[in-house]
C-alpha cells in the first residue's frame, strides 16, 4: 500500500470499564487453605472517526497501486465481557515452609489501536479477547537469613491477536509456554540484603500461518521478542536509619526477533543504582543512576524484509529529586 502525505488517522474513543471481583480463602484442614478468586469485567469502546471513512487520501482521492496502506473504519461501538479466575491450595507443611498449586484463566481485551488503526482495506477488525489458561506449582520458605520462592508453570493462550499476511488484524493465534521462576533474598545482617530474581521460560507459537511483513509463523518456533532468560540481582544496604542504597544488575537474555527464528538479538545486562536519604520526617532526597556503565543496547529490535531494526536504549541517565511534605 501507499503512504501518502497528510492525515492518516483522526479519531476519538470513549472507553468505559466496569468490573466486579472477589478474593476468598478457606482453611479446609489444619494448615491447608483453599484459595479462590474471580473477576468479571466489561469494557466498552465508543469509536468516532473524525475523518473520511475508508482508505483514501485526506482529500478524498484514491491512492495509487494497491490503495492507501491505512484504513479508517466507520463509527462503531465494541463491547468485551470477560471472566478471569483462579483456584488453588496452599499447605503449610512446616513452620515457614509452604507448598502451593494454582490453576487459573485470564484474558486481554483488544487494544484500541488493534481495533481502529487498520490497514490494507480492512474495514472492520472482528477481534475477540485473548484468553489464557495456566497451571502453577511452587514452594516458599523463610529461614532466619534466607527467603526462597520457586515455582514452575504451564500456560497456553488462545485468540492471540496479530497482523496476518493480508495486513488484517485477526485473533486466531495460539501460544504455549512453560517456565521456572525463582526469587531468593539473603539477609546476612541488618544492613545488607542480597537478592536474585530469575526466570527461565520457553514461549512458543502453537499454530502455523503467514503473517505481515513477509513473515511466516511456524508452530514450535519461539515467540519473537520473548527472551528465555530474564534476571535481576540486587544489593540493598541501609547504612543509617535514614539512608539506603541499592545496586541492580538487570539482564535480558538473547532472543529471536522474527517469527521464523532466523534473526536474533544477543540481549544485554545493565547496571543501575538508586539512593534515598531522609533528611527529616518531611524531606526526602532520592537519586537514580540508570545504565551506570553507559552501555549501548536496544530497548527493542526486529527484523523484516532482510533488514535488522534497532530502537536504542537510553545512555547513562541521572535523576535527582526531592519529596517535601507540608502540613
Amino acid at each position: 500500500g501507499t503512504r501518502p502525505e497528510g492525515t492518516h488517522y483522526d479519531y476519538e474513543i470513549s472507553s468505559f470499564l466496569t468490573a466486579a471481583f472477589y478474593d476468598l480463602g478457606w482453611e479446609i484442614a489444619e494448615n491447608v487453605e483453599l484459595i479462590h478468586s474471580m473477576r468479571l469485567e466489561r469494557l466498552n469502546y465508543d469509536y468516532d472517526n473524525r475523518h473520511l471513512d475508508g482508505n483514501s487520501r485526506d482529500d478524498g482521492t484514491t491512492c495509487g497501486f494497491g490503495g492507501c496502506l491505512y484504513t479508517r473504519p466507520a463509527d462503531r461501538e465494541d463491547r468485551f465481557t470477560d471472566v478471569a479466575g483462579r483456584i488453588g491450595i496452599q499447605w503449610e507443611a512446616k513452620p515457614r515452609l509452604k507448598l502451593y498449586a494454582l490453576a487459573g484463566v485470564g484474558f486481554r481485551p483488544p487494544q484500541a489501536t488493534e481495533l481502529y488503526r487498520l490497514q490494507s482495506g480492512q474495514t472492520v477488525a472482528s477481534l475477540t479477547s485473548e484468553s489464557l489458561r495456566s497451571l502453577e506449582i511452587g514452594i516458599n520458605t523463610t529461614k532466619s537469613k534466607l527467603d526462597v520462592d520457586v515455582s514452575a508453570y504451564l500456560e497456553s493462550t488462545n485468540n492471540l491477536i496479530f497482523r496476518d499476511a493480508d495486513g488484517y488484524n485477526v485473533s486466531d493465534g495460539e501460544t504455549r509456554s512453560r517456565g521456572i521462576e525463582a526469587d531468593f533474598a539473603f539477609h546476612p545482617n541488618d544492613v545488607h540484603t542480597l537478592a536474585l530474581v530469575a526466570t527461565y521460560a520457553q514461549h512458543q507459537y502453537d499454530f502455523t500461518r503467514d503473517a505481515s511483513r513477509g513473515e511466516t509463523i511456524i508452530s514450535g518456533n519461539d515467540v519473537d521478542t520473548a527472551p528465555r532468560w530474564l534476571a535481576s540481582a540486587h544489593w540493598r544496604a541501609r547504612f543509617k536509619e535514614n539512608a539506603t542504597s541499592e545496586f541492580e544488575l538487570s539482564h535480558i537474555g538473547p532472543h529471536f526477533i522474527n517469527a521464523a527464528n532466523t534473526a536474533k538479538y544477543s540481549g544485554h545486562t545493565l547496571l543501575n543504582w538508586r539512593g534515598n536519604w531522609e533528611l527529616s520526617n518531611k524531606v526526602r532526597l532520592f537519586v537514580r543512576m540508570i545504565n551506570l556503565l553507559d552501555k549501548e543496547y536496544a530497548d527493542r529490535a526486529d527484523y523484516a524484509f532482510g533488514s535488522y531494526r534497532y530502537f536504542p536504549g537510553l545512555p547513562r541517565q541521572f535523576y535527582l529529586g526531592a519529596e517535601l511534605e507540608f502540613n
